[in-house]
């Protein structure tokens, strides 16, 4: 059995500088990033035509032609019986669950294209969407529904017209999990779901975030079991989720005979350490070195591969890994090549205050669905100003924040060795808030008995402690404004946890501050989950 210290867990060289592992980093969605995905699929008309006189004909087949741009399909198309050729495959991963303000997907269901001129499905249960190209090719009734003389249409998957050649795939739903499979998976298995309460493996579970994202979407979880080697980190989990969690200690006792006895596993979930992995890391450790945090990757695919086994054909296995963005591209390859599929790049700035770009792998429907930035319930910007604690006369001092880690000087907005004032450091800090006069003056007092009493811990030029204790707050020129970094509360509402959700057996804000660090975002994670609302109860 494979063992390991608990101290490999902890902070390396990696968490000890200010900068953000996202700082530097430029990226897109997705595999393989489409130039334009509102771009509009040219009318095929004709070809198509001619392609389905040649099948009327019994010259050739449905499936041997791709469905978006009728050349030749390698891949079956998720709802229809037909195909899709790689490049019309990959349009698709991108759009199938991309939904507009109004609930209603953005892209058309049968070629993953956009169009201005689309027409909904009426159904009640359906927010399907189809263009004008697709509905010219397959019905000869388009203009009605275009121009809105007909406000009463179901659409070919919840009404199949017998006589129509586009047939839709009476088992849909399981083709879409098909579809999101790597082929080395895809080809060999057969696969079943049945819709059921969910059995979730999480290894590196942290302070269960994953869990937190089930239970806001109200997905219904049988038994969560956590891999978490810190003690702080299991404390805070059980404390606050309890109930259907169960620790089975660190990702080393995770072994073959372990899985069986707590098969079967519909979801597995993780992100194994990044220290080596992200690019802050002046020192990291190659990747196949043992001594590095590089190695708890293999874990998860040991353990992958293993829960692929031993659930067989009778239970399909849906599984997410997670990791830095900013990771080296041969770092990304080669994990990708371990995986077998390609990431996709989602950043929390879309979802909540906080700039925290990362990589995601994995077969969960959806996962590759590029997201537009989501408002609040009264359409406005999702801003830092939403996550201040409310009647404490704070302000946020700019919109969205950078990565928060474990270092607490992650809760400054650049690096204090460029400050060459006091002005230029209190623009580091992303709170305000005001006194009064007689206000202000005690608190002077307050600051020079403290800056006496601690004489030698503190920079005088940057303000910051010498100490790991979080940044002070510092005087900005207007005698009435006072700068400030984030509080635990807003730390823990910016990563869409409860407020006080690990003020957890007396832990000192920087443990509280590490344990957030190494947190996944929930919103995100809510939105990659959110289509498994489909598949379970």
């Amino acid at each position: 059995m494979t063992t390991y210290d608990r101290e490999d867990f902890y902070d390396s060289d990696a968490t000890q500088f200010s900068e953000s592992d996202d700082d530097n980093f430029e990226g897109n969605f997705g595999v393989d990033p489409i130039d334009d995905l509102d771009q509009w699929i040219p009318p095929l008309f004709y070809l198509a035509k001619g392609s389905l006189q040649s099948i009327q004909n019994n010259k050739s087949s449905l499936e041997n032609f791709c469905l978006a741009c009728w050349e030749k399909g390698m891949h079956p198309h998720p709802f229809f019986n037909g195909g899709l050729c790689h490049p019309c495959k990959e349009r698709l991963l991108h759009t199938m669950f991309s939904k507009s303000a109004d609930g209603f997907h953005l892209y058309c269901t049968v070629c993953g294209s956009r169009s201005n001129a689309c027409v909904n499905c009426t159904s009640s249960n359906c927010i399907k969407k189809y263009c004008v190209n697709c509905l010219n090719i397959w019905t000869d009734y388009s203009d009605k529904l275009v121009n809105n003389k007909s406000n009463d249409w179901i659409c070919f998957l919840c009404l199949p017209e017998p006589n129509l050649l586009l047939q839709a795939n009476h088992d849909w739903a399981q083709k879409v999990l098909f579809f999101h499979e790597p082929l080395s998976v895809y080809g060999p298995r057969a696969l079943y779901w049945k819709k059921q309460p969910l059995r979730v493996l999480s290894l590196f579970d942290g302070i269960g975030t994953g869990l937190v994202a089930l239970r806001k979407l109200g997905i219904q979880v049988e038994v969560y079991y956590a891999s978490e080697v810190l003690t702080a980190a299991a404390t805070v989990s059980r404390t606050r989720l309890g109930g259907v969690l169960q620790h089975i200690g660190s990702v080393g006792e995770v072994t073959e005979r372990r899985l069986e006895e707590i098969a079967p596993i519909h979801l597995l979930i993780g992100g194994s350490p990044c220290n080596d992995f992200s690019a802050i890391n002046r020192f990291p450790k190659d990747f196949y070195d043992p001594r590095g945090y590089s190695r708890y990757f293999f874990d998860f695919v040991r353990v992958l591969n293993l829960m692929r086994k031993i659930n067989g054909q009778y239970q399909h296995l849906l599984w997410l890994f997670e990791n830095v963005a900013s990771m080296p591209q041969h770092y990304r390859d080669t994990i990708s090549r371990h995986l077998d599929c390609q990431p996709a790049v989602i950043d929390a700035k879309n979802f909540s205050p906080q700039l925290r770009r990362r990589l995601f792998w994995g077969n969960i429907p959806g996962l590759f669905t590029v997201h537009a930035e989501q408002m609040t319930m009264d359409g406005e910007p999702l801003t830092l100003d939403k996550s201040l604690m409310p009647n404490s006369g704070r302000s946020a001092a700019q919109a969205k924040i950078r990565t928060l880690t474990t270092n607490t000087n992650s809760l400054l907005q650049g690096r204090t060795e460029n400050c060459k004032s006091r002005k230029d450091l209190a623009s580091l800090f992303p709170v305000r808030f005001s006194f009064q006069q007689d206000e202000l003056r005690n608190a002077d007092v307050e600051s020079d008995v403290a800056r006496h009493s601690k004489k030698g811990k503190r920079d005088s030029t940057s303000g910051i402690n010498a100490t790991d204790k979080p940044p002070r707050t510092v005087a900005d020129e207007d005698d009435n404004q006072q700068t400030d970094v984030l509080w635990l509360q807003e730390i823990e509402h910016v990563f869409g946890l409860p407020r006080h959700f690990t003020d957890v057996g007396n832990m000192s804000r920087t443990d509280r501050q590490k344990l957030l660090g190494h947190a996944w975002s929930v919103p995100v994670i809510v939105s990659i989950f959110s289509n498994l609302k489909s598949y379970t109860v």
